[in-house]
This record gives structure tokens, C-alpha cells and sequence, in this order.
């Protein structure tokens, strides 16, 4: 089955959506800051009636699809031809942002960032970690949510390649997920249709 409605990626693309070039040299404390406007941004942007267009460029230019596609395949995408590799990143872009869209509201609804540092992981990605907090409202009682933003500078750009929301990683999740509907088929071809075939229907509504 697909990850359904992760709460993971609405809340890093809440939290994260606007990241401009930065130098080669940059450290977590540059990264950290532009989390930090980048959410600003946001905010601002959905205190009008939100531009999906200008919203899903802002979500492109986060993300590493092709890194986060080709870390969640692991090494099934070695076995992909370059029109597979292509078919799938275009299905995987257009579900992220449908979740984004989806999840916009309820993601950013009375809710407050506090922002816990920065871990230096290799020469080129950092850890940003912040606390989400749901702020308490007469429905629901007040919680706290650990959110890890992993990025890494892409040709100066820092890029989004995982999150981990209490413990929980975007990135194995997804692997548990497509690593259960390919290995449960008899063939990598038939399991790999299955997986397009599932893409495909979520993005249709089904």
C-alpha cells in the first residue's frame, strides 16, 4: 500500500518550503535561517488566497525529487530504464504536491515552530531539528511533534532529501512501501506495473 497522508511531508513542506542559492560554503546556521523565512513565507502567501502555481514552484525548488526517488527505490533504481526512471518522478512530484495541497490547512492551523538546532552530517548536508506544536484548541489537546529536516546543498541550492518526524524517516517509509509492492510480485516488471498502476489510481482519486 502507498503511504497514505503522511503527516511527515505536509509538515515539512509547511516548515520548509523557500530556499534560495546559497554559497558552496554554507553551514547549518544558513540552512536553519532559511527554514525559518521560508515558513515566514509561507505564511504569508496562504494569509490571501493561496496561488498553487507559485506554491508548486516553491515545492519544486525545495525538493530533490530525483535524490529522494533514487534513496527511496534504494537499488531498484539501478534497474530502471531511463523512460522508468522518468515515468516514475513525474507520478512521485504530482503526489507529493497533491498531498501538499491536500494537507495545507490542517498542517498549518494553529500550530507553532520551535527551532532546536543544527547537526552537521557530511561536508555537504546538515540535520535542521525543530519541535512542531499543535497548540491546544477545545477539540484537541495540546501536542508536540519532532520534525528533522535533512538537506543537502544541490549545485549551492539546499535541497530537502529527508524527514523524520518522531523518529520516523519520509525516506524508509516510502522503501518499506515500494519494497513490499515490487517484492510481493513474482517478477520485478510485474511488481514495478503494480507500483505505477498504484501511482497512477491515487493521483486519479481512487
Amino acid at each position: 500500500m502507498l503511504i497514505r497522508n503522511s503527516r511527515a511531508f505536509p509538515l515539512l513542506l509547511a516548515c520548509g518550503i523557500l530556499f534560495s542559492t546559497v554559497p558552496a560554503a554554507a553551514d547549518g546556521a544558513e540552512a536553519e535561517t532559511r527554514v525559518r523565512q521560508a515558513n515566514e513565507r509561507l505564511r504569508e502567501l496562504l494569509r490571501d488566497t493561496p496561488d498553487a502555481a507559485e506554491i508548486g514552484e516553491l515545492v519544486d525548488g525545495l525538493l530533490d525529487y530525483e535524490g529522494l526517488a533514487q534513496r527511496a527505490l534504494s537499488t531498484h533504481w539501478d534497474r530502471l530504464t531511463q523512460a522508468q526512471k522518468d515515468e516514475f518522478l513525474n507520478l512521485f512530484k504530482a503526489l507529493v504536491a497533491k498531498s501538499y495541497r491536500d494537507n495545507l490547512k490542517d498542517t498549518l492551523d494553529n500550530i507553532a515552530i520551535d527551532f532546536l538546532g543544527w547537526e552537521q552530517t557530511t561536508a555537504d548536508s546538515v540535520v535542521v531539528k525543530t519541535k512542531v506544536r499543535k497548540l491546544q484548541t477545545r477539540r484537541n489537546r495540546r501536542a508536540e511533534i519532532a520534525i528533522h529536516y535533512e538537506m543537502r546543498l544541490v549545485s549551492g541550492t539546499w535541497k530537502m532529501i529527508d524527514v523524520t518526524t518522531d523518529g520516523v524517516s519520509l525516506v524508509q517509509s516510502y522503501r518499506d512501501s515500494f519494497n513490499n509492492i515490487i517484492g510481493g510480485a513474482q517478477t520485478f516488471e510485474a511488481g514495478w506495473a503494480d507500483l505505477i498502476g498504484r501511482m497512477r489510481r491515487k493521483l486519479d482519486g481512487e
